[in-house]
């Protein structure tokens, strides 16, 4: 997130104070020298010439390995290099910036902080520095994290629910129509699952559908998307395909792990499955298509007795 305040119309209220003045106030200084808030001034080139105690702390650097530096603003490795030079020339220009930013303290641990950079002028209203401060949301963006996690996944296998996978797939779909390559979506039910919790029980049945899921996890490639319906419907996304008969190897290469048989609190439980696929952009292109061409493909096999693979019937695309 960046935005962008243009002061360069008000600049008058920007100098009232030199940058270089700072120093000789001492009331001022002191108070932000002793601040809880990071703060940091810089020259018009990015270079550090001011840190006060509580960035120090926060850097965890020595202020003479601060000073001299160049501002790490703007940059957090999620931004590229075209992205970061307009953010650059828009603070040139006189603009404020408020930023999020991402980055890793010494120790290794992960943080977020929101960034404020003003630009100070001199009476003859060039920029002369940049002041910066941050605040700390660390806390709160892994809070949030937290929250959109358990929204996308599902709670038991800790797979992509539903939901996210159409997005997902959505989002690919997207992609693929400025590639040459494919996609693949799988639509897997489990045959015979509802006997394993009837006579073994739920906690069991629990069980079976975490190690499926992880059984998944380990056949497809990485990159590829896995998710949990509900129930004992899973579906699979695989992207980036050179060929439609890729991914029916895929699918076979999972239905034959699903089918070994499972330990499980000394049971030995032995299920099959039904798998439907469905192919961008023959057999559809948008989500919703290709998910429908892959239950009713996945159908044609649950009503043949199930353990199989299917693809969908070649047609114009038409549901």
């Amino acid at each position: 997130m960046l935005v962008s305040t243009d002061h360069s119309r008000r600049q008058p209220m920007l100098q009232l104070v030199p940058a270089q003045a700072i120093a000789q106030q001492p009331l001022l200084a002191k108070a932000l020298a002793a601040t809880a808030t990071p703060a940091l001034i810089a020259d018009a080139h990015g270079k550090i010439v001011w840190v006060n105690h509580a960035f120090i702390a926060f850097s965890g650097a020595a202020e003479h390995e601060l000073l001299g530096q160049q501002a790490p603003i703007l940059r957090d490795g999620k931004r590229d290099s075209s992205d970061y030079a307009r953010a650059w020339r828009a603070l040139q220009r006189g603009h404020e910036l408020h930023n999020e930013v991402a980055g890793t303290h010494r120790n290794g641990a992960r943080y977020t902080v929101e960034e404020f950079i003003t630009p100070l002028f001199d009476d003859g209203g060039e920029i002369t520095h940049f002041f910066v401060i941050r605040h700390d949301i660390t806390q709160r963006t892994q809070h949030n994290e937290k929250i959109q996690h358990l929204a996308d996944h599902d709670d038991l296998t800790g797979l992509q629910n539903r939901s996210k996978f159409r997005k997902e797939l959505a989002s690919a779909i997207g992609h693929a129509r400025q590639s040459p390559h494919i996609l693949a979506t799988l639509f897997i039910d489990l045959d015979h699952f509802k006997p394993v919790n009837d006579q073994l029980g739920h906690d069991v049945g629990d069980l079976l559908l975490t190690a499926i899921a992880h059984r998944l996890r380990n056949a497809v490639r990485n990159g590829d998307l896995i998710a949990r319906f509900g129930g004992d419907e899973f579906a699979v996304l695989l992207t980036d395909l050179p060929e439609a008969g890729v991914a029916e190897a895929l699918a076979a290469k999972l239905l034959a792990a699903l089918t070994r048989p499972f330990l499980l609190q000394s049971h030995r439980v032995t299920i099959s499955a039904s798998i439907g696929v469905a192919i961008y952009p023959r057999d559809g292109r948008d989500a919703r298509t290709l998910l429908l061409k892959a239950d009713r493909a996945m159908y044609r096999i649950k009503h043949g007795g199930g353990n199989g693979v299917a693809t969908a019937p070649l047609s114009n695309g038409a549901i």
